[in-house]
Order: C-alpha cells, then sequence, then structure tokens
C-alpha cells in the first residue's frame, strides 16, 4: 500500500531514477516526467501529493511552469531542486509559490518528503504560494488571484457561470480580473 503520491520532473534520468528508488523503498509511488511537457500532460490524468520539479530542464524551464501552475491555482505542493542555482533562484521560487528548495545532488529526501506530506501539515496544501513574510495586502493578492483562476478553470473559463459562482456581478468580476492581472481567456 502506497503512502503518497510523487510526481519527479527532471530531465536528468539519473537524479529522478535515484529520487524514485529511495522513495519507492518506502512505499511512496513515484511517477517520472523528463520535462515540462510531459509533466502537463500526466497531471492532468492523476492527481499527486507532492511534486518536487527541477529548475533547468530542455524545453520549458522549471521556474516558467511553477509560475504557470501557481498563476492557474496549482493545488499541489511543489519543491524546487537545482545543482546550479543561485541565491535569486531560490529567492523568486518560493516568491512563486514553491514550498521549498533542494540543492542537487539530494543526499536525503525522506525526511522533506514525510514533513511535507505528513497528515499533520494539512494547512501547506490548503494555502498556497503564499509567504508569510509579505504584507497583508500582498497575500491578500496572491489568494484572490488563486481564487479567481480556479473559478475560471472549474467554468471553462465563461465569466457569467463565474459570477453566478461566486456570487458577484460580472462588471464588479471584470474589474477584480483585470486588477490582478487576469487575462480573459
Amino acid at each position: 500500500m502506497t503512502i503518497g503520491d510523487i510526481l519527479i520532473i527532471d530531465d536528468e534520468s539519473v537524479n529522478a531514477e535515484a529520487i524514485k528508488d529511495t522513495l519507492e523503498d518506502v512505499n511512496y509511488n513515484v511517477v517520472l516526467a523528463a520535462d515540462a511537457k510531459q509533466a502537463k500532460a500526466v497531471v492532468k490524468d492523476q492527481v499527486f501529493d507532492l511534486i518536487i520539479m527541477d529548475v533547468w530542464m530542455h524545453g520549458q524551464d522549471g521556474m516558467s511552469l511553477l509560475e504557470e501552475w501557481m498563476n492557474a491555482g496549482f493545488p499541489t505542493p511543489i519543491v524546487m531542486m537545482s545543482g546550479h542555482a543561485q541565491h535569486q533562484d531560490v529567492v523568486r521560487a518560493i516568491k512563486l509559490g514553491a514550498v521549498d528548495f533542494l540543492e542537487k545532488p539530494l543526499h536525503d529526501i525522506l525526511p522533506l518528503v514525510r514533513k511535507l506530506l505528513s497528515k499533520n501539515n494539512n494547512d501547506m496544501q490548503k494555502i498556497r504560494g503564499i509567504n508569510f513574510d509579505l504584507s497583508i495586502k500582498e497575500i491578500k493578492h496572491i489568494v484572490e488571484k488563486q481564487y479567481f483562476n480556479h473559478h475560471l478553470q472549474q467554468n471553462n473559463y465563461n465569466i457569467s457561470k463565474v459570477a453566478e459562482a461566486i456570487k458577484l456581478e460580472r462588471t464588479t468580476l471584470y474589474r477584480k480580473m483585470k486588477d490582478l492581472g487576469i487575462e480573459k481567456k
């Protein structure tokens, strides 16, 4: 019986396989994706408890995929990793919504995975992309953006349906979306 589903996105197959072996030895179910394109296809069909993603990959890099998913209100906690990261990469990843940043090669991943997936740590999965050192105004902006993106996705970007679902007039919804930088699709 598995104790959690984890997606590892890394174009370095040796590194990805090593993490997979470590986690599967203690009964985590692990799926590998070699790039952002594969990862997007996998998350359409399967729900994960945690994603561990490399920053530097062929095609779309991990940082832009993290940003894309966070802007869309993606609910799964994401841990970024890199063997070449600069301090600004770590800061940017955390600001975008990553729950942690690891330096490769990963030596002891189990304590982190257990912490992130523990039943006592459900708050981290409920509140995504929030750095509590930010101002309340910045936090409110992050939460509102995730809220509206969630409802837009749930209603196939139909503004009338979203407005009805969240009990907001359409003109007010359009204004809020503009203020938050959310584009109509």
